[in-house]
């Protein structure tokens, strides 16, 4: 039975803020994050990770997943991220781990581009040094010239509506704005045409910022940012790319 001191977070941990790109987007580091990195990493190696796409959805690897109390790790996020966060489901606490294996794999258009998620992303690296390599790709659509989806309709959506011929009124509920962002920014010919990932970027995406990872790394930033694994296919193939993953709340 795992306590809540595997979460623990080193108080000494080296906080860094980086701002990229013509939005100025924030992307926030934490090196050394985890008092007891050990301990993560064996609870990460000793759960039953699963392909389901009810659990990965359209995640390219495994996951695993348990109920701990993250109240004390997400106040610390906050206050490092500097607004107040919170978990997506109030009833209870996931923490996620996932597991990319890079080989014996086909990937499909959608996992060859950047994706988004709908709040805040605050993910751990947890392999060893010496397993570590790559990290996650930010990227900007070239096309529309954006490098994040508005949770709400702006102006500058609802040009970009218009354009590719969709209304207001299409945008003003839930499915019609999801239908519009993969229709707009997610299309098949935009994914890289080889099995690989976007990595470096393609003539619709361009890779505006490249976090590196490095073992017991805590990374924040806007999940509404496009983003993707940055993993080449020489890599990861003979051990798993390991991660732990919080999918948060901020302001609206």
């Amino acid at each position: 039975m795992w306590s809540t001191e595997v979460l623990e977070v080193n108080p000494a941990c080296d906080v860094t803020v980086h701002h990229f790109g013509p939005a100025n987007q924030k992307v926030l580091l934490a090196d050394n994050f985890y008092r007891y990195p050990q301990k993560i990493a064996e609870l990460a190696l000793g759960l039953y990770y699963t392909e389901s796409r009810a659990v990965v959805g359209s995640y390219p690897g495994s996951r695993a997943m348990i109920t701990l109390d993250t109240t004390p790790l997400i106040r610390t996020l906050s206050k490092f991220w500097g607004e107040p966060l919170r978990p997506f489901h109030t009833e209870y606490h996931p923490v996620i781990f996932s597991a990319i294996l890079n080989r014996d794999y086909t990937l499909t258009p959608w996992q060859r581009q950047p994706h988004i998620d709908q709040g805040i992303t605050a993910m751990v690296y947890l392999n060893p040094e010496e397993m570590c390599t790559g990290g996650t790709g930010l990227y900007r659509h070239r096309p529309s010239g954006l490098s994040r989806v508005p949770i709400e309709m702006t102006a500058e959506i609802m040009k970009l509506a218009r354009q590719h011929g969709f209304s207001e009124q299409a945008l003003s509920t839930q499915d019609g704005y999801a239908e519009f962002i993969n229709s707009v920014f997610f299309r098949q010919e935009y994914a890289v045409k080889e099995n690989s990932y976007i990595n470096d970027g393609n003539e619709y995406w361009e890779l505006l910022y490249r976090i590196d990872m490095k073992p017991n790394r805590l990374v924040i930033f806007d999940g509404r940012i496009f983003h993707s694994q940055h993993i080449a296919p020489t890599q990861f193939r003979d051990y798993f790319r390991m991660n732990q993953v919080l999918y948060l709340q901020g302001h609206d």
